[in-house]
């Protein structure tokens, strides 16, 4: 499914737009602070919204999750728990990855 929605974000600018908004506020916290929030927002995810999954898969104690969790939610100030909300951070994620293979393939 996400493949699909790589492809639609792909063929529709104003997608990907929406998508680069919405994590927006965390990709500039991660190139003034290195804090990895997109990177732990997506982990996050694919550890079924379990701190204590997403803390073994990066490595990092369990409060330093909930903290760049915290400041996610604060950055993009919506409930990242909310499922409607999983599935547009879900689809941006998927699309900034989108991008970023197509200017790795492009350059």
């Amino acid at each position: 499914m996400l493949s699909r929605l790589r492809s639609v974000a792909a063929a529709d600018p104003s997608v990907a737009e929406y998508a680069r908004l919405l994590i927006a506020p965390l990709e500039r916290e991660d190139e003034e602070r290195g804090n990895n929030l997109a990177a732990t927002l997506r982990a996050y995810y694919d550890c079924g919204a379990r701190v204590d999954k997403t803390a073994d898969a990066l490595f990092l104690h369990r409060n330093s999750v909930r903290y760049r969790l915290d400041r996610i939610r604060l950055l993009v100030g919506l409930d990242i728990d909310q499922p409607h909300v999983i599935a547009a951070l879900t689809i941006a994620l998927a699309c900034r990855e989108c991008v970023a293979k197509e200017q790795t393939n492009a350059g």
